[in-house]
């Protein structure tokens, strides 16, 4: 019983108290809505300093395919999980929105190839303010208070 006591106990403790420690307040998950009527092909893309370079496809990026009508949530990659702690070391976030079919046509060939043959319909840059406004959810085809922001860039090769 000693054994119990000082070995399975702490351990039980350990975990009932670790359980307790909530989540910060913030928002979890940003949603992406296809409101189209093709199906899309969607690459997030977040780091420190995004270029214009960058508003082609990423080689070794996941890429998301999306049906007419359907959505996707990201998630926080914090260890905060929430899109609030994210923003602390980003600038904004950034989605390509791919031609659906073609993306995944060509969802196995070498970027080049993708870069060639799909091509890039919208592309969105959304800082923090951007998605609270936007109530965290991202809406494609883009609605007219969109393309008058600067979360919104037409695609131009």
């Amino acid at each position: 019983m000693k054994w119990y006591k000082k070995t399975v106990l702490p351990i039980v403790i350990t975990v009932l108290i670790g359980s307790c420690v909530g989540l910060k307040d913030g928002h979890r998950y940003i949603t992406l809505v296809n409101k189209s009527s093709n199906s899309i092909g969607c690459q997030m893309l977040w780091k420190g300093a995004i270029t214009e370079a960058d508003t082609i496809f990423q080689c070794y990026m996941p890429r998301e395919h999306i049906a007419p009508g359907d959505g996707i949530r990201y998630e926080a990659g914090s260890n905060d999980y929430n899109w609030e702690t994210d923003f602390k070391l980003i600038p904004y976030i950034q989605f390509l929105i791919l031609d659906g079919s073609l993306s995944k046509q060509y969802y196995s060939a070498p970027c080049d190839t993708v870069r060639k043959y799909v091509p890039v319909l919208h592309v969105y840059r959304l800082t923090q303010s951007d998605l609270e406004k936007m109530h965290w959810t991202v809406v494609y085809p883009p609605t007219a208070a969109i393309e008058d922001s600067t979360a919104y860039l037409p695609y131009q090769e």
